[in-house]
């Protein structure tokens, strides 16, 4: 695999206590992948082989409901994880990754990863935390669907997003690349239509600037 890619495993929290023969092992074994823009990486139902790291790029963790509307429940980026859960229960895929940007992937097989966790059983415990954390932020999520208005939920999108997603200018504003109004709107349960301009709205009332993709929010909103 790719050096830089090599280096990615090194950085992030999951392998960051590996010994380096235990990394080293890890590297050889996992595949790097490159998907265009709204590739689906795997569908519900489908078998959990493998887990992936986002090397660039985003991934939309999404899930469908039985009249097809789209609901995404995490936006992805760079060195964070995605597919450990059907790995430690043998379950098939609760939700689909699909790719919100172009991406490169690093996947490692499950063969290769219950090799690791059985020399390595501390890796455990912090997929149990990645798991935590992904479920306290779909609990928030799915307060904000019952109980907030379609611009209280915008607001929230917006601040996780910049605190996950965004980059600090230092000048006291943050810049992030906005996702599509479409996906935005699958994202906190309304219309792309809505989304447009309830945006629009907060440019006047919240001094939020939008400039072509991205997206800039004043530091102080995030205290």
């Amino acid at each position: 695999m790719s050096e830089r890619s090599a280096k990615l495993l090194h950085r992030i929290d999951l392998f960051a206590d590996l010994s380096e023969e235990d990394l080293d092992q890890v590297a050889a074994a996992a595949k790097v992948h490159t998907f265009p823009r709204d590739e689906r990486i795997f569908d519900a139902g489908d078998t959990a082989d493998a887990l992936y790291v986002v090397a660039s790029g985003k991934i939309n963790i999404v899930v469908t409901s039985p009249d097809g509307k789209d609901l995404i429940l995490a936006v992805l980026g760079e060195g964070q994880v995605f597919g450990e859960m059907g790995l430690l229960d043998a379950v098939p895929r609760s939700a689909a990754a699909i790719t919100a940007t172009p991406a490169e992937l690093v996947s490692i097989a499950r063969s290769d990863f219950d090799q690791l966790l059985e020399r390595q059983p501390g890796l455990s415990r912090k997929l149990l935390h990645i798991m935590a954390e992904r479920l306290r932020r779909a609990n928030t999520k799915m307060e904000s669907l019952a109980y907030m208005d379609v611009a209280g939920r915008l607001a929230r999108y917006f601040l996780d997003l910049a605190r996950d997603h965004g980059q600090s200018l230092g000048n006291g504003w943050i810049v992030l690349r906005r996702p599509t109004h479409s996906d935005i709107a699958h994202s906190i349960g309304t219309s792309r239509e809505t989304v447009s301009r309830v945006i629009n709205d907060f440019e006047s009332q919240f001094g939020m600037v939008n400039k072509g993709r991205f997206t800039y929010i004043r530091e102080e909103q995030l205290r």
